[in-house]
Parts: C-alpha cells; sequence; structure tokens
C-alpha cells in the first residue's frame, strides 16, 4: 500500500472487520516499538518503505512453540540486504519511568498533576523522568537503527473519546475515595500545552527586542549611508503594523501598536532609523507567528463547528469559551461531548504532536455530527500542514470521504482458496437441503 504523496492525509478503507484497526495498531506498534501491541495483533510480517529509501520490518521470533520476542530488520538506501536485531519479549507489561503524578505527553513533554503545569526538561530529568523516545533507547546499540527511530514519532487515536477518561494523578484509573489525587482531564492538559507555548514564544519575542535594543545604536550607524525610499518603507511599515494587530486582537500580543508612520516627508536619516526599528519590530514578532497561524486555524475550526461559542485567550494564555448571545463564559466541560472530541483531538495535533510524526486516527467520525464530517478532511489537511504531520485515517464513511476518492486505499479481503464439497447423505428433517 502506497500513501498519497499530493496530499498529507491518507485515508484507509474497507468494510468492518476486515482489519482496518489492526493495520493502524501495528503500523503504530512498529514506529513505536510497542511489543505489547505487536504481541497482542497475529501477523506474519510488516514491511514499512519509507521515502528516503529506509526499509523497516518486524516478525514474531519463536521459541520452544512460544512467543519469545521480535525480529527487526532494516535495510538502508542502496543496500541488498536487511540488518537484523532480536528484540526479547517477556509477555510483562514493561515498567514506566513516570511517576504517579506525571503524565507524558505525544510530544514527549511531561505535566505535573500536583501544579497543574508542565515540568522543564532539566526538572523532569531531576525526578528519573527519561524524555527520549522508548523506541530509541531500545535499538540504541544498532547504528542504522537509531538513525530510524532517531525522529520516528507516532500517535494513535482511537475511536475511545480523547476526553472520555479523566486522569487521576497520571493514572487513568479512579483512585480510592481516600485519595487526593488531583483530576486532570486530557483536553486541559492540551490547553495547558498551549499556554505554555505561547508563554514560550513571548519570551523569546521579548528577548528579540532585548538584544534589538542593545544593538539598535550601532545598526543605526552601519546604515547610515543606506538609500532607503520613502514608499517602500511606508508599505512595510504597514504590512508589519497590520500583523501587529492581528496578534493583538488574536490575544497574542499584549501591547497594541503606539508608532504612527510620520505623515509628512521624512528626511534620508529618519528613513534610515525608521528602517532598523522595522527590522527590530519584525524580528519580534517573529516567534508569535507559527502559534499564531495554528491559534488562528483552531479558532475557525471552533467558529464553524461551535453554535452559539466563541474562543478567546486569557491574559496568560489559556484557551476559554464565551457565549456568542450574552458574553458569558463557558467551561470546557460544559461543551458537548462531541465539541469535547473535536477540541481535544485538533488542540493535540496542532500543540501536542511533534513536528513530523505519523498520526494514525481510526473512525474519526465517532461522535462527529453529519455537518462536520463533510469539512472533517479539509480541517485535518489545514492542520497536517500547519504541524507537519503525516495523517493516515481509517473510516468507511462516504462523509468523511466527501468525494474525494483519490486519497483513498483500500484493504482487499484476503483470498479464499476453493474448498472442494464432497457429497453428504441429506437429512430428512432439513428438507433434503445440505
Amino acid at each position: 500500500m502506497t500513501f498519497t504523496k499530493e496530499s498529507p492525509v491518507t485515508i484507509i478503507s474497507g468494510p468492518n472487520g476486515i482489519g482496518k484497526t489492526h493495520f493502524l495498531r501495528l503500523l503504530h506498534a512498529l514506529i513505536s516499538l510497542d511489543l505489547e501491541t505487536l504481541a497482542s495483533v497475529e501477523f506474519h510480517e510488516i514491511e514499512i518503505h519509507f521515502t528516503d529509501k529506509f526499509a523497516l520490518k518486524t516478525s514474531p521470533h519463536f521459541a520452544d512453540g512460544e512467543l519469545a520476542g521480535f525480529h527487526l530488520s532494516v535495510k538502508r538506501p542502496l543496500a541488498r540486504k536487511y540488518q537484523d536485531i532480536i528484540l526479547p519479549y517477556t509477555g510483562r507489561t514493561e515498567g514506566t519511568d513516570v511517576p504517579d503524578w506525571a503524565v507524558k505527553l505525544p510530544d514527549g513533554s511531561v505535566f505535573d498533576t500536583r501544579l497543574d503545569r508542565l515540568m522543564t526538561p532539566q526538572m523532569a530529568r531531576r525526578y528519573g523522568i527519561r524524555t527520549d523516545s522508548s523506541a530509541l533507547n531500545r535499538v540504541r546499540n544498532s547504528v542504522s537503527m537509531v538513525e530510524i527511530y532517531r525522529d520516528a514519532r507516532s500517535i494513535l487515536v482511537d475511536t475511545q473519546r480523547l476526553d472520555a477518561v479523566p486522569i487521576y494523578a497520571g493514572k487513568s484509573h479512579r483512585p480510592t475515595p481516600s485519595s487526593s489525587s488531583a483530576t486532570v482531564t486530557r483536553i486541559q492538559l492540551y490547553i495547558d500545552q498551549v499556554a505554555a507555548q505561547l508563554e514560550e514564544a513571548r519570551r523569546r519575542s521579548l528577548n528579540k527586542s532585548l538584544d534589538a535594543d542593545q544593538s539598535f545604536a550601532a545598526r543605526v550607524l552601519q546604515k547610515a549611508r543606506t538609500t532607503i525610499n520613502e514608499r517602500d518603507l511606508k508599505e512595510r511599515y504597514q504590512r508589519i503594523a497590520d500583523q501587529h494587530a492581528e496578534l493583538h486582537a488574536s490575544g497574542l500580543s499584549v501591547r497594541p501598536v503606539d508608532v504612527s508612520f510620520p505623515e509628512e516627508k521624512t528626511t534620508p536619516t529618519e528613513r534610515r532609523i525608521l528602517n532598523v526599528f522595522l527590522d527590530d519590530w519584525e524580528s519580534k514578532l517573529q516567534p508569535l507567528q507559527p502559534i499564531h497561524e495554528k491559534l488562528k486555524s483552531l479558532r475557525r475550526i471552533v467558529k464553524t463547528k461551535f453554535i452559539g461559542k466563541e474562543m478567546f485567550l486569557s491574559p496568560k494564555g489559556q484557551i476559554r469559551f464565551r457565549s456568542r448571545i450574552n458574553g458569558r463564559p463557558v467551561a470546557v466541560r460544559t461543551l458537548s461531548s462531541g465539541e469535547q472530541h473535536l477540541l481535544a483531538m485538533f488542540t493535540m495535533l496542532l500543540f501536542s504532536a511533534p513536528s513530523g510524526s505519523l498520526v494514525l486516527i481510526d473512525e474519526p467520525e465517532i461522535s462527529m455530527h453529519a455537518a462536520w464530517k463533510h469539512s472533517f478532511l479539509d480541517d485535518i489537511s489545514e492542520v497536517a500542514r500547519l504541524s507537519d504531520l503525516q495523517i493516515v485515517l481509517a473510516t468507511h464513511s462516504s462523509a468523511i470521504i466527501n468525494g474525494n476518492w483519490d486519497l483513498v486505499r483500500e484493504i482487499a479481503a484476503p483470498a479464499i482458496p476453493e474448498t472442494k464439497l464432497t457429497e453428504v447423505e441429506a437429512d430428512e428433517d432439513l428438507d433434503g437441503e445440505v
């Protein structure tokens, strides 16, 4: 099966029971080296070919008739043979390096449920929490394997609603009544991650501004003899001012535009100074642009899907909702189950999925309104391009496909060998039919 190249989205289709879910689970398990999932699904061999000419395959390894592990083989570009290693599997649930109060998110970051905030990598290491890829850790002794798994990222989104299960102190089970564990939902983790990314973008923007202030005079002197066209300068100013105004309206820039372009004709010296000022202004806005584009996409999706509600950012960068009718706050927990599911999915993909990830979505039509299905492919394609994701979704919903049959890859039913029927004596109770 070849995934689409013209679009970041490939659709796996086929009748119920054909194995679409197993296909996604096995693909995810191989890329993330989830041995438990590989052991839970019966298969003969999985083989993947990448666009950089690497190839990867795995098959079960048996000893004394029992599953003992998996053959993992890699073939480098231009190589003739696969290099093979065996990953042992004992059948026991693997231990975790994450304490009860910590939750690992899809991008590898860690959320502290005690303090309701993301942990810095330094703090995670202090508590002995590994943030490296577990798959990479398994194959660290093979150079070729490391080349593949160094940047390998896979996220499996199954048919269970993304925000259906609360996380109690890092676990997906309910604690005892005496427990004082904090309750955190996955959707809140994704929202908190948005705020953390916005805070980091604002910090980098501030650093750019401070660095520019220190070197402003020297850079003005360096361009003392530069010729600046006034019309070009004015057009550039307007473009950056509009960009700043958009960021401010979205809640990303704290301060509004407070500098106006001179109405009278400027002197050559003034134009040189203004040109350096615009360099600094543009540089200061640049760290905010990527998250702004993602928030703009999420805001558009919410606006077209959520009835009577609008999304906005709090001063601290938290995603909030309010009524379009009376402006009153709308808590995330009071959104409909379908709205929460949609918000969790797109927030996770936009702000938590690492760039370059393979995202596998099983039956996205679950809990989705009929009207939403027709626009889902456009929405997920936009998100995939913004976050640099490759999306593979399994569905048998024609509304999700919405006429885009060029993106569909059918899973065919396996050939059933012909069986020669032998004549048997008819049972009278069956009226002579066999």
